[in-house]
C-alpha cells in the first residue's frame, strides 16, 4: 500500500473514531432560561438568591447512563430548615428529577404559562429517597415510569399538601405556580423502572447537585433528545430543557461511504 493510501485510510480511521461514538457522547449546558408557570408576576427566582438560585444543568448520556449536575445556590440547604413554620417543620426539600423523550415547554420563552398541566408530558421520574439529605452527602432513588393517560396525576406539584409543603405554606407562602416537584409514588400508578441502579449527590461547596440515573430499559434512549424539569420543593426557582442526543448510526453511515469513495479512487488509478 503507498504512502498516500496509507494516510487516507489513517485518516479515514480517525474520522471513524471521532464519528462513531455512544449517543449522547457530546455534553450539553443547558442555562436557565426557564421561568415556568407564574401568574404571579415574580422573576426568575422567588426571594433570596442566596438560597434559591439555580443557573445551569450540565447533561451528558454515556451508554446508557445519564449524567446531570445543576448548580444552585440550594445544594446542602434542604437540612437547613428553611421555613420550617411553614412546612410542618421539614424545610424546603429538594425536588425529584423529570425526564422525557421530547421538550415541548407550553407558549414562548421564559414560558410563563408552563406548568405540570401544560407542555411537556413527563414520563419518567427519578424519586430521591432522602428529599432533605444533609450536605455533602450521596443518597440513592428510584427511577419511575408514569403511566397515567395524563401524566400530571403522576405527579405531586409545589402547590400540592403531598409534597409537604403543608397548607400554611400554601396560605402564606410565596411560590410559583404548579411546577413539578414529587413523583406520587402513592397513587398506584407509577411503575419502578426494575433493575436500575441509580444515584444522586450533594456537592455543598461547589453549589452542584448530582445525578447519575440508569436509562436502561427506557424509551428515553431511543428518541434525539432527552427533556428534563428540576427544581426545589417550592419551586421558588427551576430548571427545563433538552439534551440531544446523537445520532451514531447516521454518522457510521458517512464514515462507511467516505470509505467507499476511497476505495472507488483507488481503483480508477
Amino acid at each position: 500500500m503507498s504512502h498516500i493510501y496509507k494516510n487516507t485510510w489513517l485518516s479515514i480511521t480517525v474520522l471513524m473514531t471521532v464519528l462513531i461514538q455512544p449517543a449522547g457522547a457530546v455534553p450539553t449546558t443547558i442555562l436557565d432560561n426557564y421561568v415556568g408557570s407564574d401568574s404571579h408576576g415574580h422573576g426568575d427566582v422567588i426571594g433570596s438568591n442566596n438560597n434559591f438560585q439555580t443557573s445551569s444543568m450540565d447533561v451528558h448520556l454515556s451508554g446508557n447512563t445519564l449524567s446531570v449536575s445543576i448548580l444552585t445556590t440550594f445544594a446542602g440547604k434542604a437540612d437547613n430548615h428553611l421555613f420550617d413554620s411553614l412546612t410542618n417543620g421539614n424545610g424546603i426539600g429538594y425536588g425529584d428529577l423529570f425526564l422525557s423523550s421530547s421538550w415541548t415547554p407550553y407558549g414562548a420563552a421564559k414560558y410563563t404559562g408552563d406548568d405540570t398541566y401544560t407542555g411537556t408530558a413527563w414520563t419518567y421520574g427519578f424519586a430521591l429517597d432522602d428529599r432533605w439529605m444533609n450536605e455533602n452527602s450521596a443518597g440513592t432513588g428510584t427511577l419511575y415510569s408514569l403511566n397515567s393517560a395524563s401524566y400530571d396525576s403522576d405527579i405531586n406539584t409545589n402547590n400540592n399538601p403531598d409534597t409537604l409543603l403543608s397548607e400554611n405554606f400554601l396560605a402564606g407562602g410565596t411560590f410559583r405556580d404548579g411546577q413539578e416537584v414529587a413523583v406520587d409514588t402513592l397513587n398506584g400508578n407509577v411503575t419502578e423502572v426494575a433493575g436500575n441502579t441509580s444515584s444522586w449527590s450533594i456537592d455543598a461547596p461547589n453549589d452542584r447537585i448530582n445525578f447519575l440515573i440508569d436509562l436502561t430499559g427506557t424509551d428515553l434512549l431511543l428518541g434525539d433528545e432527552i427533556a428534563l424539569h428540576w427544581g426545589f420543593t417550592c419551586g421558588n426557582d427551576v430548571i427545563e430543557g433538552a439534551h440531544s442526543v446523537d445520532e451514531p448510526g447516521i454518522l457510521a453511515l458517512l464514515a462507511i461511504g467516505l470509505i467507499g469513495c476511497s476505495r472507488f479512487k483507488r481503483k480508477r488509478r
